[in-house]
């Protein structure tokens, strides 16, 4: 038999985000435990790409979804919830980088590099399913594309990332870092040919970095 939380669970679970936070601020707290399902994992990820550090991107992941339910009332449906988080945690690496004086360090599983539109993917995710030749061949790729991201200059980086990892629109990069449309477009296609250009050494001669 189910119980009432158990019923209201099962009906949160077809609410958006947004509809769900509206309720949240109603007084309907554990709404929120929805939310955290739907984010936490998407949450560390994209942290742990900005990072490079499990342990900071739990730590940042817990501490963006409690900073979200603490600061519930300042939540306007006018952005999409998803923007919301992401900005809060954005924010939470970069007054970690400033007080530490460093860049943070992106680590990813990027494989490939091809297009040369603004709208195709830069990178693709490998196959999981790889033979052992093959996969040693990709995590010596990977570490290359890693070197190469880490030296992309830092202000550009962020904008990257959200673009090419968690496929934000422009609309909602420039919500998260605060910057105009036009500066976001122009940091990711900067972004994007120091990247081609640091990645073409690895691929087309073989130069370690």
């Amino acid at each position: 038999m189910l119980t009432d939380t158990s019923r209201d669970r099962a009906r949160w679970k077809d609410l958006t985000d947004e509809e769900l936070m509206l309720r949240v601020q109603g007084g309907e707290t554990d709404c929120y435990d929805v939310l955290v399902e739907r984010y936490k994992n998407r949450l560390f990820n994209y942290l742990l790409r900005l990072t490079g550090n499990r342990d900071e991107a739990e730590e940042f992941a817990q501490e963006a979804l409690v900073k979200g339910y603490i600061h519930a009332e300042k939540y306007k449906t006018i952005a999409k919830f998803s923007t919301w988080l992401y900005t809060i945690a954005t924010n939470l690496v970069r007054n970690r980088v400033r007080s530490r004086s460093r860049a943070p360090q992106i680590v990813s599983l990027w494989s490939r590099v091809f297009g040369d539109g603004e709208e195709e993917r830069v990178i693709d995710i490998p196959d999981a399913q790889r033979s052992p030749e093959e996969a040693i061949n990709d995590n010596e790729l990977s570490d290359a594309i890693n070197a190469a991201i880490q030296r992309i200059p830092e202000k550009y980086r962020t904008s990257f990332v959200l673009r090419e990892i968690n496929e934000l629109s422009y609309e909602e990069i420039a919500a998260v870092t605060g910057l105009k449309l036009g500066t976001v477009r122009s940091r990711i296609n900067r972004a994007r040919n120091h990247f081609r250009q640091l990645i073409a050494q690895v691929l087309e001669k073989g130069i370690d970095f």
